[in-house]
């Protein structure tokens, strides 16, 4: 009995890791399969499989860059935009998918000119969403700690040098961990926004959730919104120029 209960759980964890890196090991033959079936130009079948791998919880920027570009070969502009835009937040700045995605979204009929931003929250705003959060957080722990230790000095250090040193350096770096810490904040804002590709032909944007709804304006598919709420079956949306309405929440999918 004591068996049981002393080795079964390391025996379950071996099994499981086991389980994983034969699954890991199918996907990567899965994915190289349809990279191949991609390059004879059988796009349709490449997509069907690439699908498969999505659908079973794989994720990484090469997956859905490739999706993308099937369903961009099989003209379904709203799924390779939705599949850009999801290999974009996994690295914002890859060029490849950067210029993929300019050029299907100079296909949608709708050409929304955003909101302009000062100058200089447009640079904060670029600078915060070029790296990763995970990278904002390392950033700041280290500059966390190297100001510690600057301070550290400061406070135990007996010459008046290193003490003024310890001060002064322990002070600048505090403050460029605050500011990295701020960009991490900001990076962090972004990727958590709810936003979705419309997948409708044509959709009528309501002023309340609801088929009575006045028809405020209509946008078209591949069109990207923000989701700011839902109720029920219906979504509150904002487009990059600001306007806002409900519509239903079917004729889209979330990025």
């Amino acid at each position: 009995m004591s068996f049981k209960f002393k080795y079964i759980p390391p025996l379950l964890i071996l099994i499981c890791l086991s389980l994983g890196m034969k699954g890991q090991g199918h996907y990567e033959a899965l994915f190289h399969e349809a990279n191949e079936v991609y390059k004879a130009g059988a796009y349709d079948s490449a997509k069907t499989i690439y699908s498969e791998i999505a659908t079973n919880g794989m994720v990484s920027k090469e997956l859905f860059y490739n999706l993308g570009n099937a369903h961009f070969k099989l003209g379904n502009v709203p799924a390779s935009i939705l599949f850009y835009e999801r290999a974009l937040r996994l690295d914002p700045m890859d060029e490849d998918i950067q210029y993929n995605l300019k050029i299907t979204n100079s296909l949608i009929t709708d050409k929304i000119e955003p909101v302009e931003r000062v100058f200089f929250i447009e640079w904060w705003h670029n600078l915060a969403v070029s790296l990763s959060c995970t990278f904002w957080a390392i950033m700041f722990l280290a500059l966390l700690a190297l100001s510690a230790t600057l301070l550290t000095f400061f406070f135990l250090a007996k010459n008046p040098k290193i003490k003024q040193l310890g001060l002064l350096g322990g002070g600048i770096v505090m403050a460029s961990a605050i500011v990295v810490l701020l960009l991490g904040r900001t990076n962090g804002t972004e990727t958590r926004k709810h936003e979705a590709i419309v997948f409708s032909p044509s959709v009528n944007v309501k002023s309340e959730p609801g088929l009575n709804g006045v028809d405020q304006f209509v946008i078209h598919s591949g069109i990207k919104v923000e989701v700011m709420d839902t109720d029920g079956d219906w979504s509150r949306i904002r487009l990059a120029d600001g306007n806002s309405g409900w519509l239903q929440s079917q004729s889209m999918e979330e990025i």
